[in-house]
Order: structure tokens, then sequence, then C-alpha cells
């Protein structure tokens, strides 16, 4: 594929990035069913994939790094929340 056809990977993952940067944050104040907030994450986790495709376009720089970052955000925060639980279940110190 033509690195000049890669622009729509960017784009997509770009407005992937822009809703969950705006989704979120709403869905963590409103009291109530957080299904944006669910819908928000799996499409970030989603958009993963499709930016690291978009780090081979022509795309400018800041916006591909800028998807790929927003997109893996919330799974890394997910998964260093699990690994602190982890450590806070098996190797907290005896009382």
């Amino acid at each position: 594929m033509d690195r000049n056809k890669l622009r729509i990977f960017t784009t997509i993952s770009f407005s992937i990035a822009i809703v969950t940067i705006v989704v979120i944050p709403v869905t963590i104040y409103a009291s109530g069913p957080n299904d944006m907030g669910t819908i928000a994450f799996l499409l970030s986790v989603a958009g993963i994939p499709l930016s690291i495709v978009s780090m081979f376009s022509k795309e400018n720089i800041v916006k591909r790094i800028v998807a790929l970052i927003v997109n893996l955000m919330p799974l890394s925060l997910f998964a260093y929340a699990f690994v602190l639980e982890l450590a806070d279940e098996f190797f907290r110190s005896a009382p």
C-alpha cells in the first residue's frame, strides 16, 4: 500500500483518540451507567493497531504520535492498576 494512502488510518485513529479524550473524563464524573466509557475504552483498544499502521504514513508526525499515545493510555492505565493490585495482594507485608 502506498504511504500516501495510509492517511485514512491516521484520520481514523486520531478521531478515535479525540473521542477517547472527550468521552472517558465525562463518564468518570457522570453519575449513572458508564456504557459510553466502555465503548470509548474498546474503541481506543481497537485504535491501537490503526495507530501503529498509521506510523508508516506521510501524515504529520505529531498527529500520529498523539493518536498512538492517547489510544494506548486507557489500556496502559488498566494494566498498571492490575499490576498494582497483584503487587498489593501478594507482596503485602505481614502485620
